[in-house]
């Protein structure tokens, strides 16, 4: 079946639209329904987008002797996509690392196999008219976000490194919550400060809206006036605190995680999705930026510019890498933060999370022998990488998170 660009993502802004997958079977008729949770509007989009134009899930599926029926469905608010992926209505979600961590302390977690996407940047700005030009300007203001997501969660990291809390309220800042995402790229009447994510914050300086205060890669933008300097592109000089510097004050990751169930049901048909998403992040990563955001189109709306949609391709974790296997060093950043106890009641142990990655060993080393043992070993293990790297998700026995 062909399908234009626009036709093939289902719009789940309502949880309503997955109730046709509660209780269907994962055969009809000797295909396997595959519903997937996709997250367009991030950076793990061009991915999503390529894997469908190109039919890579059904050839690698072919290939290996199944007949599969994805069946992709968008999210802007990405709770729901968890609670899908929660309630047995998705076998794959894409969930950033906070809606990934509460999942993993759940008591049938779905299991995070591949990278996603990750890398964004999600920098804190304020209306171009505001005398806040820094971090203790912050103080005693109000500051909107999507409180409890992965925005908040860089935010908490970026509160601890600077004041030494990642309690807002005690330095009398005063969070507020959105109702849409499109909030964050605007200037609201009672709110100082926004913490945003990529392409849209992009969007927001090019209009004018809103500018840069600092980024999530512990820089200074172009509204920044402190000590380290005026103007963007200055290393703030506490970033060093930053619990993962040199990477950024919140190493973000998106995962791919599906159902345990599905998993051990199925495990011939995530072993080909895994090769389609590997095949994907090759290419991707071979073409230019602006190639990849040709790729996904309109689902990036809320940036006008080329170079503004470039820079997030750019950052983007798999595209860097060129390759999107889980390592030691992204599952350690899971247990890391889920120590944050103002997002999270429940902390990670290192052994917890690699024995439930562990579950993913088999299929993930299946499919990286099939796409030809492709990086080398050596690559995943680089520790001059620029971001935290290790041995891959099947050589979970050797982790020693």
């Amino acid at each position: 079946m062909t399908q234009t660009r626009r036709e093939f993502i289902r719009s789940s802004a309502a949880l309503g639209l997955l109730t046709a997958f509660v209780g269907a079977p994962a055969r009809a008729g000797g295909q396997v329904q595959m519903p997937i949770g996709v997250g367009t509007h991030t950076n793990g989009g061009p991915l999503v987008v390529y894997m469908q134009e190109h039919g890579l899930i059904e050839a690698a599926s072919e290939a290996a002797g199944i007949d599969v029926m994805p069946e992709f469905q968008d999210f802007q608010a990405l709770l729901r996509m968890l609670q899908g992926v929660a309630a047995g209505q998705l076998h794959y979600g894409m969930l950033g690392s906070t809606p990934a961590i509460r999942l993993l302390a759940t008591p049938n977690p779905a299991v995070p196999i591949a990278i996603a996407g990750g890398g964004l940047d999600f920098p804190v700005q304020v209306p171009a008219d505001s005398p806040i030009r820094n971090m203790d300007d912050v103080r005693g203001k109000t500051v909107l976000t999507i409180v409890g997501s992965d925005l908040h969660l860089q935010w908490a990291n970026m509160l601890k490194a600077h004041f030494g809390t990642s309690d807002a309220a005690e330095v009398g800042i005063t969070m507020r919550n959105i109702t849409a995402v499109t909030e964050l790229w605007e200037v609201h009447d009672g709110i100082d400060a926004v913490v945003g994510l990529n392409p849209g914050s992009f969007g927001a300086e090019e209009r004018g809206v809103l500018s840069t205060l600092m980024t999530n890669y512990g820089t200074t933008g172009k509204h920044y006036d402190g000590p380290e300097g005026q103007g963007a592109g200055h290393t703030l000089d506490w970033f060093k605190n930053a619990a993962f510097a040199p990477e950024a004050f919140y190493p973000h990751r998106i995962w791919w995680a599906v159902r345990q169930q599905f998993m051990d049901e199925h495990p011939e048909a995530v072993t080909a999705f895994l090769v389609a998403n590997q095949q994907a992040a090759s290419a991707l990563s071979q073409m230019s930026p602006t190639d990849v955001t040709n790729i996904i189109g309109d689902h990036w709306p809320q940036s006008a510019s080329v170079e503004a949609r470039n820079a997030v391709v750019d950052a983007t974790t798999w595209y860097r890498r060129g390759w999107s296997w889980i390592t030691e060093g992204d599952a350690g950043t899971l247990s890391g933060l889920s120590e944050e106890k103002e997002i999270f009641e429940t902390a990670l142990s290192g052994k917890m999370i690699a024995e439930i990655l562990g579950r993913g060993a088999d299929v993930t080393r299946a499919a990286y022998e099939q796409v030809g043992q492709q990086p080398a070993m050596d690559v995943m293990t680089d520790k001059d990488a620029g971001d935290v790297r290790g041995l891959p998700q099947w050589r979970v026995a050797d982790w020693q998170l």
